[in-house]
């Protein structure tokens, strides 16, 4: 087996694009880092991972960004497939504003790629409803939270109490008829055995790891839908500052799905909540194309 593993950084193309109703910004799309792991043996067949940067006026107004590749394809023609791995919109402050991308890999008598795509950037201050502020977000919990905006968005998500989220938890446990169902299903689709015991097994796994949460923890309840469409979540201070979280996490089985959020300090009774929505108006799409010589 042969592979290879180098870096390269690139040059990439200049895009327009409208941050503001009337102006417009330049913005550079750059290629940062290439690495080209080619694998000629076996079901391991590498990859080609890109990061790409942003740069140019108006991207302090940017909040985050994501790259959506539509189409790639080696020198000779060749369709690379699809990028791999999660595209959420990234945030700009990590990795020092770059996006990475994953694709197949290409040929090895390639020697350069064509990347077409778009790159969608969130910029909440072109939509005054893309920030939804919720004073005393916390007063009432296992109701919905109500506010226009997030009526208008179709967004339900509702604050849990600890006896809330015990209850909860307790209606998604996998019941001995849930097993059956799994298994059933499994049978009627033709799905070896093995597979179906494995399904099973990680269905069962997931139960256990129920724990309680701490004392203070933040629990919003919701569908995945709703939360596909929220960016951020944050708990405002008495200072009306969001609270540091030494951690956020989203669960989800089924449809459902539960956001944990563990804030450093101790919220005082009145905290607000600001969600962020990643609203149309807020979005924008700036179409790129990118050769990529190959190292």
């Amino acid at each position: 087996m042969r592979a290879f593993a180098r870096r390269s950084p690139l040059l990439g193309i200049m895009v327009s694009l409208a941050l503001t109703a009337g102006g417009q910004s330049g913005v550079k799309v750059e290629i940062d880092e290439v690495v080209d792991n080619r694998m000629s043996e076996g079901p391991m067949t590498g990859g080609l991972e890109l990061r790409v940067k942003l740069s140019g006026s108006g991207l302090d107004r940017v909040t985050a960004a994501r790259l959506l590749v539509k189409d790639a394809r080696d020198d000779g023609g060749n369709a690379l497939g699809k990028q791999s791995g999660p595209d959420d919109f990234t945030p700009r402050e990590y990795n020092s504003g770059t996006l990475s991308v994953s694709l197949p890999s290409p040929k090895r008598t390639a020697t350069a790629a064509r990347v077409k795509g778009t790159v969608e950037l969130f910029v909440p201050a072109r939509d005054p409803s893309a920030v939804v502020k919720i004073d005393k977000g916390l007063a009432k919990l296992d109701a919905p939270l109500s506010a226009k905006a997030l009526k208008a968005a179709k967004v339900s998500i509702t604050p849990l109490s600890p006896a809330g989220y015990a209850a909860l938890m307790k209606a998604r446990k996998v019941t001995p008829e849930d097993i059956e169902k799994i298994r059933a299903r499994g049978k009627a689709e033709g799905v070896p055995e093995k597979e179906i015991e494995l399904a099973i097994g990680l269905a069962q796994a997931f139960d256990s790891m129920d724990a309680e949460p701490p004392e203070g923890t933040v629990l919003l309840s919701g569908k995945e839908g709703d939360f596909d469409r929220i960016f951020r979540v944050d708990v405002l201070g008495a200072d009306g500052k969001p609270v540091d979280m030494t951690m956020r996490s989203t669960s989800t089985r089924g449809e459902d799905s539960i956001m944990t959020l563990q804030p450093s300090q101790p919220l005082p009774a009145n905290a607000a909540l600001q969600i962020t929505l990643l609203t149309d108006k807020a979005r924008m799409s700036v179409p790129f194309e990118l050769n990529v010589p190959l190292p």
